[in-house]
């Protein structure tokens, strides 16, 4: 039986809590704190018993009660838990940290304090929040991404019934795109490369807010510099195989294998953007490019180890040396990662087939290999159109020289070509219909323009009626198909049984076999025009 009490001590004091004790479903006597009412107290412990006792006869879903419990803990508690799962799933530190932030940036933007505060609803506030602070629509998706990653784990963990946020769609960044890139050339990639082997040491503008002192939380600017080598082999590689910033960062010289056939380099599972192991082939003179720097990096270890996060600022202290804008006259940049845009862009001006170019730049679709990647300039497409083969409009009387040659209709085409040429230099009829090039085009079957056409029925059958012809054909159309119907009865009354009236099955047939009998002699009657 549940019971409540207070010690001797406690009796006389109203601001204490009353203490309750019940059977829990094992058989082992519990207490937990109740309340200052003694009342309230009760009903707990009966509670309590209740549901010690529905456990017991297994009336009570215990997923369900752990899903309750849950709900009830603090959000942060899950959110440790998730970063848990996602280290031990491979992710790297970096991406374990910049997630984290992100989810809880959008529990305290939305005001969740639990799991079972999250819904949509209040995503949106967190979403408008982040707008009004200036982020565009690309950098919203990767908050979204963070937050739906988090409540898909916490469903398929059995912390949520549902996932809240399964109807929340990502923003289309093709309306307000804040950073557009571009491809680089082959001359701006070569006038990098030599900018960034120069020196190994790079200056870069840096904003420092102060953190001590009168004037703290101030920024100011200053410098800071890197030193930064083989930065010409960096980019080299990242321009020939369109790795990532992260992808490039874990390479160790065991990544490499130059002496293959061909050539390869591997990004492991747990640092590619897919998550899956990457081996990307290069050319066999990328390889040799790369071979004095693989040679003076110790075996196993990192090839380039400290890239810092500027690198987008490192990056255009080498374009300004190499003479390069990096923002052009349409607003696109040139950063780190255009170098892969310069990548999957030389791919297809290089005539490479679109699935090729999206497994080697190892995309999901090729939508975004040629719509996002693929840039495609003016003086390509020019070069396009020169390739094709010249259209027969403007030179018709080659076209039909040619097909004279082949033996088929020869009298038909030479008289097409000569009433073209005729029409060319000039009016057809008396009226002046059908005059200029144009009448080149209403060529009837026979050759002829349609005025002439009785004319010359007239000289090829001198004296004989013009309707006598198609009386004659007239009547032999009627003869032929009165014929065809006398077969058709009979074939349908063979193909049922004697004195049984004629199926629906034996009709179909003979329509069909007629309807293909049509068919050939009208491909046979008709002339090639």
């Amino acid at each position: 039986m549940p019971t409540v009490y207070k010690t001797a001590s406690d009796r006389t004091k109203k601001s204490v809590r009353w203490m309750v004790a019940w059977t829990d479903e094992l058989g082992r006597r519990r207490t937990r704190r109740g309340y200052t009412d003694k009342a309230l107290s009760e009903r707990l412990a009966r509670q309590l018993e209740d549901a010690a006792r529905a456990r017991r006869e297994g009336t009570i879903d215990a997923a369900a009660e752990r899903m309750a419990d849950h709900s009830r803990r603090p959000l942060a508690d899950h959110v440790a838990d998730y970063r848990v799962y996602l280290a031990a799933k491979g992710s790297t530190e970096e991406h374990v940290d910049l997630t984290e932030a992100r989810i809880e940036q959008a529990g305290k933007n939305a005001g969740w304090k639990t799991i079972a505060d999250i819904d949509a609803a209040t995503l949106s506030l967190h979403v408008e929040r982040l707008r009004a602070s200036g982020r565009g629509p690309a950098t919203i998706n990767h908050h979204l991404r963070a937050v739906k990653g988090f409540t898909r784990w916490l469903m398929t963990n059995h912390r949520l019934a549902r996932d809240p946020l399964v109807g929340v769609k990502m923003l289309n960044v093709s309306t307000d795109r804040r950073r557009e890139r571009r491809a680089l050339d082959d001359d701006e990639l070569a006038r990098l490369l030599a900018a960034a082997g120069a020196n190994e040491l790079v200056t870069i503008a840096k904003r420092y807010k102060r953190k001590v002192g009168p004037k703290k939380g101030e920024i100011r600017l200053g410098t800071r510099t890197f030193a930064i080598p083989r930065r010409d082999a960096l980019y080299l590689l990242a321009a020939s195989t369109g790795f990532r910033i992260g992808e490039i960062k874990s390479l160790t010289t065991r990544s490499f294998d130059l002496d293959a056939d061909p050539p390869t380099v591997t990004v492991e599972a747990s640092y590619s953007k897919r998550r899956r192991r990457d081996v990307q082939p290069m050319r066999p003179d990328i390889a040799e490019a790369l071979r004095a720097t693989l040679d003076g990096t110790p075996r196993g270890e990192h090839v380039w180890p400290d890239l810092p996060h500027e690198m987008a600022q490192v990056m255009a202290a080498d374009l300004a040396a190499a003479g390069i804008a990096v923002k052009d006259d349409a607003g696109r940049v040139i950063d780190f990662h255009a170098l892969r845009h310069t990548f999957i862009t030389r791919l297809a001006r290089s005539g490479v087939t679109p699935k090729v170019a999206q497994t080697l730049a190892r995309h999901s679709t090729i939508t975004l290999t040629m719509d996002r990647y693929a840039h495609v300039a003016l003086a390509d497409t020019s070069k396009a159109l020169a390739a094709l083969p010249a259209l027969p409009l403007a030179n018709s009387a080659a076209v039909e020289a040619a097909v004279t040659a082949t033996g088929t209709h020869g009298r038909e085409v030479a008289q097409r070509a000569g009433s073209a040429a005729r029409s060319a230099h000039g009016p057809t009829s008396p009226n002046g219909a059908g005059t200029g090039p144009a009448s080149a085009l209403r060529i009837a079957p026979n050759g002829l323009p349609k005025s002439q056409r009785p004319q010359q029925r007239a000289e090829v059958n001198p004296g004989q009626s013009a309707s006598s012809p198609a009386n004659d054909a007239s009547a032999a159309k009627r003869t032929a198909a009165a014929s065809e119907g006398r077969r058709n009865s009979r074939k349908r009354r063979d193909l049922c049984a004697p004195g049984q009236p004629v199926s629906s099955a034996a009709n179909a047939e003979v329509s069909s076999e007629a309807d293909g009998t049509r068919t050939r002699n009208h491909r046979i009657d008709s002339p090639v025009l």
